[in-house]
C-alpha cells in the first residue's frame, strides 16, 4: 500500500487518545468501603466480564475511527508491488513510452519543469521494468527516431544517461502525428500484449478528433493505454507571438518599420517592461507599452540595414515561467536594387511627353538604389524578364502570344506587372489575350474610354493594399486629382485574387487601381495613363507616391523560405534554371546535417527540404549551383506560438477524444502517485468512516444504559 499524502500518516498518534482518556476515566473512581458494598459486589462480579468486553470494544471502535479519519485523508492506493506492479501485465509486454517533449513541458512551477518531471517518470518505469518485457521510448519531436527501439531493460544505466541527455524542443506536440508514429511502433512490436504510456503535460493544443481513428484501432487491438501528467495547471505567461515586415520590399540604408505581437496571458497588467532587439550582433533595448492583461498587443520596432543580404534579428522578452516562448527570430532580406523595366508604347524625344518619362522620374528620385530600364513595344526582348522586379506596361498596341506567355510565367514565379491604358491599346487584343474570361494577367476586362471630368480618388480600406501610402494623405490631397479621361472597364466581381484598391470620384465609383494575384506574384491596372493626355496626376507628389508605393509592393520578392515556425519543414526550391548539389544545412548548435533532394515533377520543380527543426535559432543551408560556386540562405525557426496557449485539457475532454479505448489518466505528484489510479481507497474509508461513527453512537448509547 502506497499514499498519495503520506505527510498525514504522523496524525495516526491521536489514535491514541480514546485509550488515554479510558485509561484517565477509570483513574477518577476510589474505592470506599461502606456496609451495602458486599452485596454490590456480588453483582458487579457477576457483570464485571460483559462491562469489561463491551468498554474495550467501544475503545477499538472509537480508535478505529481516528485511524480510518488519518487514513482516508492520507489517500491510501492498493499497490502492493509499487510502480512495476501498476505496469506490469499479465504476460511479456512490448511497451512504448511517449516523452511529450514540446515547449510548453519547459513551464516552470516551483523551480521545477514539466519536461524534468518527465524525465524522472521515464526513470522510473524502467528501474522497475521487468527484464522479460521489450521498451521503445520515443519523443513527440521525432516520434519516427526512437531514443532505445524494443529494447530488454537488463541494464538500464544506459538508458538512463540516454533519457537524462534528452533536450526539449521548441516545437508543438502534434498528436495526431504522435498516434500515428506509435501506432508504427506498435506493428513491429515483439510481443502480442501492447501498451502505450504517455507522459504529458495535458495542454489542449495539439489535440484534436484525429485521435479518436488511432483509439477506435488499439481498442480493436487490445492495446492498453496510461497518461501520466506531469504538467502545471497554471497557464500564465507572456510571449512574443510574432514579428512582421510592414515594408513589402526592403532595400540598403532604408528605414524598416516591423510590428510585434507580445500576448500577455497573465492575470494583471504589465507596465514599465523592456525587451532586447539584436540586429548584426548589436543589442539595444526596447521600452514596451502597457500591456494589458489578457491581451495582445503591437508593439513597432524601427530598423535602419545599412548593407543588403540578410538579416537575422532577434527579440526578447524578459524570462517567464515559460523561457522559450520569451524569444522570437526573425529575417529581413534586404535587395541590393530595386530592378523596373519600363516597356513605352509612346516613346517620344521631348522631355516628359513620353508615356513612361514621368515613371522614370518617380523612380529614380531620391537615394534608394532604383533601377530603371526603359525599351519601346518594338524592341522588348521577353529573355530580359528574369533581371526585372517589376514590369510596367505603358499603353502598349497589343502584345504578342509569346510575349504573353513570358509575362505569365515572371508573374506566376513571383514578378510583379502594372499596366497603364491609354489610346493605342487594341482592346480586343488584350481582353482575348491578357483577360481571357479572368483566366489571364488583366484584372478586368476593359470597354473602352470613357471622358470625364473627375476630380478626387477615393482610396479602398483594403488589406496590406500596394496603395496603403496614400491612405495616410489627407483626403484634401487626393481630391485635387483632376482626370479628363479613364478606362471603363465591366463591373468588377471582387473575390479572393481580385480586388479594387481606388475609384474616381464620380457617380458610377469606377474602378481607378485593380489588383489581381496570379501564382506567385501581382498584377495592378491603373485605368489611366501614365502621362498627362487623359489627366493631370503625374505631375502631382501623390502620383511619385502611389507609383513608388505599388512597384515596391509588387516586387519580385524571395523564392526562397526564410521564416517559418519550430516543427515546420525547411524546403528551398531554386530559382528557374537553376541546380542545387551537395547541400547541407547547419542548425542553431554548429550542427552539420544533409538535406533531402525531391525530385521535381512536370509541374513542380526539384525541392531541397530539412525536417528536424525542433531547436529556434537561425539555420544556414548552402549549396553548389549549376557552376560550381557555393550559395548559402539563411533560415529563421521560431518558437511554435501554438505551444503559448497553455489551456489544459480536462480528463473527460480526452477520455472522449480517446474513446473507446480505456485509458488510466494518473496526475503525476511524485513517485507515489504512479499507482493504478482504479484501486484508490479513500472514498470505500470515507463511507467506512461514516459507517464506524453510526457504529459508535449506537454502541454507546448501548453501553450507557441503566443495568
Amino acid at each position: 500500500m502506497t499514499f498519495i499524502s503520506p505527510i498525514f500518516l504522523g496524525f495516526l498518534a491521536l489514535a491514541t487518545v480514546p485509550l488515554i482518556i479510558h485509561l484517565l476515566n477509570r483513574r477518577r473512581f476510589q474505592l470506599v468501603e461502606w456496609a451495602p458494598m458486599k452485596y454490590l459486589k456480588l453483582t458487579i462480579k457477576t457483570n464485571r466480564r460483559r462491562l469489561r468486553i463491551e468498554q474495550l470494544i467501544l475503545l477499538m471502535i472509537r480508535t478505529l475511527i481516528v485511524m480510518l479519519i488519518v487514513f482516508a485523508v492520507a489517500r491510501p492506493v492498493l499497490s502492493p508491488t509499487g510502480l512495476g506492479g501498476w505496469l506490469a501485465g499479465k504476460g511479456r509486454t512490448s511497451r512504448v513510452i511517449v516523452i511529450d517533449d514540446s515547449l510548453s513541458m519547459g513551464y516552470r512551477d516551483q523551480s521545477r519543469s514539466a519536461f524534468e518531471s518527465a524525465k524522472d517518470v521515464v526513470s522510473q518505469i524502467v528501474k522497475n521494468t521487468g527484464a522479460q518485457d521489450a521498451m521503445t521510448i520515443v519523443t513527440t519531436s521525432n516520434v519516427t527516431s526512437p531514443v532505445v527501439h524494443d529494447v530488454h531493460v537488463e541494464d538500464s544505466t544506459r538508458i538512463l544517461s540516454t533519457i537524462n541527455g534528452l533536450a526539449l524542443s521548441d516545437g508543438p506536440s502534434d498528436w495526431p502525428a504522435v498516434f500515428r508514429g506509435v501506432s508504427d511502433q506498435l506493428s513491429t512490436a515483439t510481443f502480442p500484449t501492447k501498451e502505450v504510456v504517455l507522459i504529458t503535460d495535458l495542454r489542449k493544443s495539439g489535440w484534436d478528433a484525429q485521435v479518436s481513428d488511432y483509439a477506435k484501432k488499439w481498442a480493436g487491438e487490445r492495446v492498453s493505454m496510461k497518461i501520466i501528467d506531469v504538467g502545471s495547471r497554471n497557464a500564465s505567461n507572456t510571449s512574443v507571438a510574432s514579428i512582421e515586415s510592414n515594408d513589402p520590399l526592403i532595400l540598403p540604408n532604408s528605414q524598416v518599420e516591423l510590428t510585434a505581437k507580445i500576448r500577455n496571458n497573465t492575470a494583471n497588467p504589465i507596465t514599465g517592461a523592456q525587451a532586447m532587439l539584436t540586429m548584426d550582433n548589436n543589442t539595444r533595448p526596447v521600452i514596451l507599452p502597457n500591456l494589458p492583461a489578457g491581451e495582445t498587443t503591437d508593439v513597432p520596432l524601427t530598423i535602419t540595414p545599412t548593407t543588403a543580404g540578410q538579416v537575422p534579428i532577434k527579440l526578447s522578452l524578459p524570462g517567464d515561467a515559460l523561457p522559450g516562448d520569451d524569444t522570437r527570430f526573425f529575417c529581413l532580406t534586404v535587395r541590393p536594387t530595386l530592378d523596373v523595366m519600363l516597356i513605352d508604347g509612346e516613346p517620344s524625344a521631348q522631355p516628359l511627353e513620353g508615356e513612361t518619362d514621368f515613371l522614370t522620374v518617380a523612380y529614380t528620385i531620391g537615394a534608394e538604389p532604383w533601377h530603371v530600364t526603359r525599351t519601346v513595344e518594338g524592341e522588348w526582348n521577353p529573355a530580359k524578364n528574369a533581371a526585372s522586379d517589376v514590369i510596367v506596361v505603358a499603353n502598349v498596341a497589343t502584345l504578342l502570344p509569346g510575349q504573353v506567355s513570358e509575362l505569365e510565367r515572371f508573374v506566376s514565379a513571383g514578378g510583379g506587372v502594372i499596366f497603364f491604358c491609354g489610346e493605342l491599346m487594341d482592346i480586343s487584343s488584350y481582353n482575348d489575350r491578357l483577360y481571357r474570361n479572368g483566366e489571364g494577367l488583366l484584372p478586368a476586362k476593359l470597354q473602352a474610354p470613357a471622358d470625364g471630368p473627375v476630380t478626387g480618388l477615393v482610396v479602398e480600406p483594403a488589406q496590406n493594399s500596394p496603395l496603403d501610402v496614400l491612405r495616410r494623405l489627407t483626403p484634401a490631397a487626393l481630391a485635387q486629382i483632376k482626370i479628363n479621361r479613364y478606362m471603363a472597364v465591366e463591373p468588377v466581381r471582387e473575390k479572393e485574387n481580385v480586388r479594387v484598391l481606388a475609384r474616381w470620384n464620380n457617380s458610377e465609383a469606377a474602378p481607378a487601381v485593380i489588383e489581381k494575384r496570379f501564382g506567385r506574384g501581382r498584377v495592378l491596372l491603373f485605368t489611366v495613363t501614365a502621362d498627362k493626355a487623359w489627366s493631370d496626376w503625374p505631375v502631382d507628389a501623390t502620383f511619385v507616391l502611389a507609383t513608388r508605393s505599388a512597384a515596391k509592393a509588387i516586387a519580385r520578392g524571395s523564392s526562397l523560405q526564410e521564416n517559418i515556425s519550430a516543427g515546420q519543414p525547411i524546403q528551398l526550391t531554386p530559382a528557374q534554371g537553376e541546380t542545387a548539389t551537395e547541400a547541407k544545412i547547419r542548425n542553431p548548435a554548429g550542427e552539420f546535417a544533409p538535406m533531402q533532394v525531391v525530385p521535381g515533377t512536370d509541374n513542380a520543380p526539384a525541392t531541397l527540404r530539412f525536417e528536424q527543426t525542433g531547436r529556434a535559432g537561425t539555420y544556414t543551408v548552402s549549396w553548389k549551383n549549376a557552376g560550381a560556386k557555393e550559395e548559402s540562405r539563411l533560415i529563421c525557426v521560431s518558437p511554435n506560438p501554438r505551444e503559448s496557449d497553455l489551456e489544459p485539457i480536462g480528463d473527460r475532454d480526452l477520455s472522449g477524444l480517446l474513446d473507446p479505448l480505456d485509458a488510466t489518466i494518473v496526475h503525476y505528484a511524485g513517485e507515489s502517485s504512479l499507482s493504478d489510479k482504479g484501486h484508490e481507497i479513500w472514498r470505500t474509508l470515507a463511507v467506512t468512516l461514516l459507517m464506524m461513527a453510526g457504529i459508535e453512537t449506537l454502541f454507546a448509547v448501548w453501553v450507557g444504559r441503566e443495568r
